[in-house]
């Protein structure tokens, strides 16, 4: 960071692999266009990695140093537990946690439990954290502050706490739908057994593949050795192991009739299905599976009944029911860092105090 430009400043903890891991997911895809549009609107943002933000008292004399106005840990950072703010109240003052996930609230990545505490209405800022408030071990009567990617139940435990989405438009604009295409299907977030069952109903309706996976998870991995295992597929299945979406956007999406990704988990943000949608490709989804639906033309409450629905519409003769792309979002990267860029402005108040 430049020494004495007076413009805000902001740090970003990353994944120590960076930015060149072929396993580039959501979160290197929110902080690497998030800070170049930061950038653009005069922050001066800039990046640590994980191994550095696990000693907590050297990431603390870093911002004082460079005297930083937020810092923007990932959810896993130390920071989140136990009573480290307390211990390090300046650096607590100018923290900002983004909810990537829900693990801190959910250890299975389901949708969180709405709070009885809370129902009627949202915490306030300095008020103490009932017993009954099931984000108490999450600690939000910490001095930090919180950004949500929506408005949901579970995120009004939070006192201090923004509404702030990702966007989209770093894949252009563009219409690669081709109803008469493969499916593009991300295998990865749903059980094992569930995902076999899915490909081999797919392949026996004598659907095209083109097969992504989300490798960061345990089901990812298996689910890509179940791909390469899998007999009888007779060519029908494409599979990409890795991708960079800024370069291979087309090769992912291009010419897909729909793209088909069942999770059971709670999704704060998919990146995937938004970049479908702004490619004018149709996303088929489970209909609980948090932000997944909002992107979601065609949706089912399981996996099977899911499946089927894609088969339907699929069918001989029926290409025209495959459903239409739902419209692109207007939100922009620069809109989001303008929102993030207030934030970081009230984070050099904060570290005055």
């Amino acid at each position: 960071m430049a020494e004495g430009s007076g413009r805000p400043r902001a740090l970003f903890e990353i994944y120590d692999e960076g930015f060149a891991s072929p396993s580039w997911g959501g979160v290197e895809t929110a902080l690497w266009h998030l800070v170049r549009s930061l950038r653009e609107e005069g922050v001066d943002a800039g990046f640590y990695r994980e191994s550095e933000g696990s000693d907590l008292d050297a990431l603390a004399a870093r911002v004082e140093q460079d005297r930083v106005d937020a810092v923007f840990p990932l959810v896993e950072s130390a920071l989140f537990g136990g009573g480290a703010w307390r211990r390090l109240p300046g650096l607590h003052r100018r923290t900002v946690r983004i909810w990537h996930d829900v693990s801190l609230l959910s250890a299975d990545l389901s949708t969180p439990p709405a709070c009885p505490v809370h129902a009627a209405g949202p915490a306030l800022p300095g008020s103490p954290v009932p017993a009954g408030c099931p984000a108490r071990g999450a600690h939000p009567d910490g001095p930090m502050r919180e950004v949500f990617l929506r408005d949901l139940p579970w995120t009004r435990c939070f006192p201090d706490r923004s509404v702030i989405g990702w966007a989209a438009d770093h894949v252009p604009d563009k219409d690669l739908h081709d109803p008469s295409g493969p499916v593009v299907l991300q295998l990865g977030k749903i059980d094992t057994v569930d995902a076999e069952r899915a490909l081999r109903r797919l392949l026996g309706a004598g659907l095209r593949l083109r097969v992504i996976f989300a490798t960061w998870s345990r089901r990812g991995r298996e689910a890509r050795e179940l791909v390469r295992a899998l007999p009888g597929s007779d060519g029908r299945i494409e599979v990409l192991d890795s991708y960079d979406i800024r370069t291979d956007w087309e090769r992912v999406f291009g010419g897909a009739a729909l793209f088909l990704l069942p999770s059971v988990f709670h999704e704060t943000f998919n990146f995937a299905a938004a970049e479908a949608v702004q490619l004018g490709v149709p996303v088929a989804t489970l209909g609980e599976g948090g932000n997944l639906p909002g992107f979601a033309s065609l949706r089912a409450p399981t996996v099977d009944a899911l499946v089927d629905r894609v088969v339907a519409c699929a069918a001989a003769g029926g290409s025209r029911r495959i459903p239409a792309p739902l419209p692109r979002p207007g939100t922009g990267w620069r809109d989001v860092a303008a929102r993030y860029a207030e934030v970081i402005g009230e984070g050099a108040v904060r570290g005055e105090r």
